[in-house]
């Protein structure tokens, strides 16, 4: 069987499709984490008792030293995390279409398919129900699930790992933060960045630093569902 390479992918071996969730199953177009970025820094002002600027910077220390907010959070104030997840979580998705193309092609995609997220499990499912494709990604791997320890850390990634019992060299990893896709390409991953001039951090110099790990990424995207849509049309052939 000849090997069908689509940007540096061998798609022949994939058994096992991993998504993140925020503004990579969802163009960062839709502005729906930002929503969840507001809620974060507001959680933090009113639980500290601080100003929103000292919010803001406490919020963004923490995610860069601890890869999450909440992890920073838990580490120096004790936050609860049920309380701050599901406080940052309650936020209006209705500026998320319906996606039925990517329905179409996730149901037509062989194998297993995997949300692998930062975030909450209640989250997740709140956005697959919106976009419409919770029929079709059924296994959810969270925060919680990661005892609360957030990529990229490669403690994270093994404990998906074990729970789904995933051999690395027959999995893809979808992913919009570079240095996530670091530890999964390291262990033996394919994987593919989904980039958006939407980002939140597309105009901050995080990109910039974050350009040094594109050797760790196969595949760039602007449009995970075209993307998709021919990787499963050259694996058809």
């Amino acid at each position: 069987m000849n090997k069908i390479l689509y940007n540096n992918l061998n798609l022949k071996i994939i058994k096992h499709w991993v998504f993140d969730l925020d503004n990579t199953l969802y163009p960062a177009s839709s502005n729906l984490f930002s929503k969840i970025d507001v809620r974060m820094k507001k959680f933090i002002e009113n639980k500290l008792d601080i100003s929103p600027e000292e919010a803001y910077a406490i919020q963004k220390k923490y995610y860069f030293k601890y890869g999450t907010t909440l992890a920073g959070l838990m580490k120096n104030h004790n936050i609860s995390p049920k309380e701050f997840l599901d406080y940052v979580h309650k936020i209006d998705v209705s500026s998320l279409q319906e996606n039925v193309k990517l329905q179409q092609i996730l149901k037509s995609l062989p194998d297993n398919k995997y949300i692998y997220t930062n975030g909450s499990e209640e989250h997740a499912i709140n956005v697959m129900k919106r976009i419409g494709v919770n029929n079709y990604i059924t296994n959810i791997f969270d925060i919680k699930n990661a005892n609360y320890i957030p990529k990229p850390s490669i403690i994270s990634l093994k404990s998906f790992m074990k729970k789904f019992h995933i051999k690395a060299e027959e999995a893809i990893f979808f992913e919009d933060i570079p240095k996530n896709l670091i530890n999964p390409k390291n262990v033996g991953f394919q994987t593919v960045l989904i980039k958006s001039s939407s980002h939140p951090d597309s105009n901050t110099a995080l990109l910039e630093t974050e350009k040094i790990h594109y050797d760790y990424i196969d595949h760039v995207t602007y449009d995970i569902t075209a993307s998709l849509e021919q990787i499963y049309l050259d694996m058809s052939h």
